[in-house]
């Protein structure tokens, strides 16, 4: 018995080709013990039901229960059940019975013989007995014959020219022909509802057509008066539909539709709900079918699909009308007709507000006969359903709309069509388009007024005081900067604004997100891309003025007399100098917080946590891709305002920790710079324009750098116990740092100090030389020397003063006095002011740019990852750039070969 048992089921381990009923060939039958096609006997063809074989005509079958029957041939007429062979009693001897006639069998003879009906009936085929015929007939004609010149789709009328009206046809339509003429009539002549049905399908059909004669005909019943009483309504009674007012609807609420169906034929075939997809082609499950109707929820599916998959799914055309459930005043169970606009394909088409649409139509290309296979299809490309907000009053435009559009497929073997369905949420957005524009032209005002205050303090600064070239680059380039900042805090507002009243809802749904591409999301993005290329114009700006600044190294170090017996005092190292020239060297790229780890961090937020996710265009906050695995589309607005919000977060929470422990804690190289000159016994004056920068007084109080380690542990030890005199420049003041604004006269003395080796340099470009090196060094000396005498005020007429600035000097960054006479050195007591000619200076203007980097990527993309890789290779380029072309600078201003630059 196992055995058996084993040998029974042992072919379930192999793979079998899938075959499907509809696949198997007339002479075939499908086997669903094998479920595969197999062959039926001689003199047999399969079933209508496929799954069974039945015998030809003029055979008798024996059928026990076998797919395959037993078939024996007949020298006569069989039997209607094909069971028996008879033998016809007419003259005749086929007993194949004529018009008016029925076929009457006796079974226990085995004969079969013509039975001739009555004037008023009519022979039923396959049937022993004599029926009415159709009303129309009796009604036209008083009997069972209708001439040919009078008979319509099976239908008697008087005349069947439908009152001659002109019109098109679909090319070679059987089905046109064959019932629209008819279906006009009998709605006219009859009130047939059911030909008054058809004709409404028929319009629906054909409605794109310019010179449509079905439209022309439903048009001419329309026009009765009264009335025809059972002619659907198909187009809008006023231009304008008037909605339900107080209608309301909560977050992810299921949208109320209901379908009225018909079938081809006009039937009603009943209400039915909208779920289940019904109005989606493309297959899916249903949790994410149902999606597409909760409320505020942006759904977009498309596919690929065969032709011959829609002519199984729809054999026959399914006309459907769109309407939403409400409830009235009274507690009344209401429907409104949603206003539907359709466009059909071909040249002659044009967009038509016919209430009534279907899926797919394999009728109208039938060409032949109805029952043979179309040639064409007509099918739903694109439905979309579009809703406007507010749905509780009256507005200019219809809170719903449904769109259609149709398009034409030749039915091949291999042929597929692309297919869609959305549902889209709009409102408007004029209030918010002005709003945006009112804050983006007030914040250019101010933009263009901050402008030219830098421009004019650049001026005085630059020594310029005369409109030229130059102003006119840096007013431009001023004014990038300012712009980029208007057109992010526009956008980042904008952004975070829509994420908070659009997320926000909860319980009425009074906001949806602008539509796509629309005004307010095109204007989003062209603010976005304006943003980040006046950023970068600033970024470039800020890195010229800072890979060109001018640095001078003072050296405070004098020649210490050699013990008694030596016959020269030794002179200052140049280690020394050499020391704060690479330490500044590597100031160059320090930034304030990390690169790196702020693009991990934020790409571990964004992808890993899923916090993009909530950029969804649907009501849902969460941290899931998507609902049911239906991946949403996402608000690039909502995007770039997470982002954003994101990046910004952990920037400040890096410089927030930066200056609350690390500078504290760890180290502040800034800080610690200004140490190392002071034992350094080297100063430093920085100038980012002609005539201001910045002075770092590292002048030792001790009088020598150049000690022993048991000396320089002794003296920092005396200072911190405060027994010698303090770092400052001024006597009992320990600011070191300070910000200088020379005269001219100053600075015409550094010029001049400086032309004989510019001079050598524009004669010599390629060479090196003993020459050079020898002017090099007393250009060297002579600067050195130039600024020590100014700086101990020993030139009368080239002296300084040391101040603080006003509040509103600090705040508005400029100077309110012109240093004419006397140079002017304002105190920074917090001793970082200098920071302004490195990165860690402009550090938010280096996370802005690296944020609208990141986002601009992102928003091009969709890609995170990306975006991270592409910003990070952006910033590496940017350092590299940086450290060659300053320390190329700095060689050339402090006048130290870079062979001794790391």
């Amino acid at each position: 018995m196992l055995a058996i048992l084993t040998g029974c089921v042992s072919g379930l381990g192999i793979s079998i080709p899938l075959q499907l009923p509809e696949q198997c060939h007339k002479e075939q039958f499908f086997n669903s013990a094998s479920l595969r096609c197999q062959a039926c006997g001689n003199n047999q063809h399969r079933s209508p039901s496929g799954l069974a074989c039945t015998c030809d005509h003029g055979f008798t079958m024996t059928d026990l229960g076998s797919p395959v029957v037993q078939c024996s041939p007949c020298n006569g007429p069989v039997s209607e059940d094909q069971r028996r062979c008879l033998r016809c009693t007419q003259v005749e001897g086929d007993c194949q019975c004529g018009a008016g006639k029925t076929r009457v069998e006796n079974l226990n003879n085995l004969t079969t013989s013509c039975f001739t009906c009555s004037p008023d009936t009519l022979g039923i085929p396959a049937s022993p007995i004599c029926g009415l015929c159709p009303e129309s007939f009796y009604a036209v004609t008083h009997s069972c014959h209708c001439p040919s010149t009078q008979l319509a789709g099976g239908v008697c009328f008087t005349r069947t020219d439908a009152a001659g009206v002109s019109g098109s046809l679909p090319q070679d339509s059987v089905w046109f022909k064959t019932y629209l003429d008819s279906s006009f009539l009998g709605c006219m002549k009859y009130s047939n509802l059911t030909a008054c049905q058809l004709l409404a399908n028929m319009v629906a059909l054909d409605a794109g057509r310019a010179d449509s004669k079905a439209v022309h005909l439903y048009q001419l019943a329309a026009s009765q008066q009264p009335p025809l009483p059972y002619l659907p309504g198909l187009y809008q009674s006023t231009d304008r539909p008037t909605f339900p007012g107080g209608l309301t609807f909560g977050s992810n609420e299921k949208l109320p539709f209901m379908l009225a169906s018909y079938n081809a034929i006009g039937q009603f075939l009943g209400w039915e709900d909208v779920t289940g997809g019904v109005l989606q082609i493309c297959p899916d499950t249903q949790p994410r079918l149902n999606t597409a109707y909760l409320f505020g929820t942006t759904y977009q599916h498309s596919c690929s699909i065969s032709v011959q998959k829609l002519l199984t799914k729809y054999p026959t055309p399914v006309f459907h009308q769109l309407f939403l459930q409400h409830h009235s005043e009274d507690g009344t169970t209401m429907v409104w007709p949603v206003p539907t606009q359709s466009q059909s394909p071909g040249p002659s088409s044009s967009v038509h507000s016919v209430q009534r649409f279907f899926l797919v139509d394999g009728l109208t290309g039938r060409a032949s006969s109805l029952a043979s296979p179309p040639v064409s299809i007509h099918y739903l490309s694109s439905l979309r359903i579009s809703v406007h907000i507010p749905t509780s009053g009256p507005a200019a435009k219809a809170p719903l709309q449904l769109s259609l559009h149709y398009r034409t497929a030749r039915v091949a073997e291999n042929a597929s069509v692309q297919v869609s369905f959305a549902v889209a949420y709009s409102m408007d957005e004029d209030p918010m388009h002005l709003a945006t524009s009112i804050s983006v032209a007030v914040l250019s005002v101010l933009s263009l007024l901050v402008t030219l205050l830098e421009t004019s303090s650049w001026s005085r600064r630059s020594g310029q005081p005369t409109l030229n070239f130059t102003t006119l680059i840096k007013f431009f380039a001023f004014l990038s900067g300012n712009l980029a900042n208007t057109f992010f805090l526009v956008t980042f507002g904008t952004g975070i604004y829509w994420l908070v009243a659009f997320k926000g809802q909860r319980s009425i749904v009074t906001a949806v997100l602008p539509s796509p591409d629309g005004t307010i999301e095109v204007y989003f993005k062209s603010f976005v891309s304006l943003a980040f290329i006046l950023k970068a114009l600033q970024l470039l700006h800020v890195l010229v003025v800072q890979l060109s600044i001018d640095i001078f190294l003072i050296d405070w170090e004098r020649p210490q007399n050699k013990p008694s017996g030596s016959a020269a005092s030794s002179s200052p190292s140049a280690w020394r100098r050499l020391l704060v020239a690479n330490e500044w060297n590597e100031l160059q790229t320090v930034r304030k917080t990390s690169p790196v780890l702020q693009l991990l961090v934020a790409l571990l937020l964004l992808q890993v946590v899923g916090l993009v996710n909530l950029a969804s265009s649907d009501l849902q906050v969460t941290l899931q891709p998507g609902r049911d695995g239906l991946p949403i589309p996402t608000s690039p607005i909502l995007r770039y305002a997470i982002v954003t919000a994101v990046w910004l977060g952990l920037g400040l929470l890096q410089l927030l920790v930066y200056h609350l422990f690390y500078e504290r804690c760890v180290e502040d190289k800034l800080r610690q710079f200004v140490d190392l000159c002071s034992v350094s016994n080297v100063s430093v004056l920085v100038l980012m324009c002609r005539c201001y920068g910045y002075y770092l007084h590292g002048r030792s109080v001790h009088g020598y750098a150049e000690v022993s380690i048991e000396t320089l542990r002794n003296n920092l030890r005396n200072e911190e116990e405060d027994r010698c005199a303090r770092r400052g420049l001024e006597p009992q003041s320990d600011v070191q740092v300070f910000e200088a604004a020379l005269t001219e006269r100053v600075r015409q003395q550094l010029d001049r100090v400086f032309l004989p080796l510019a001079e050598l340099n524009q004669r010599r470009r390629h060479g090196g030389g003993a020459e050079r090196q020898a002017q090099t060094a007393r250009v060297s000396h002579n600067t050195n020397t130039l600024l020590c005498l100014f700086l101990q005020h020993a030139l009368k007429d080239m002296d300084y003063v040391v101040k603080d600035k006003v509040a509103l000097e600090r705040i508005m960054k400029c100077e309110f006095q012109q240093p004419v006479e006397r140079s002017m050195f304002y105190r920074d007591k917090d001793g970082v002011a200098f920071g302004e000619v490195l990165c860690c200076g402009k550090e938010l203007l280096l996370l802005t740019f690296d944020m609208l980097l990141f986002s601009v990527i992102d928003l091009a993309s969709q890609d995170l990852v990306l975006a991270a890789v592409l910003t990070y290779i952006v910033q590496q380029v940017l350092d590299i750039v940086r450290v060659h072309v300053s320390r190329r600078n700095l060689s050339s201003k402090t006048l130290v070969d870079q062979c001794f630059l790391i």
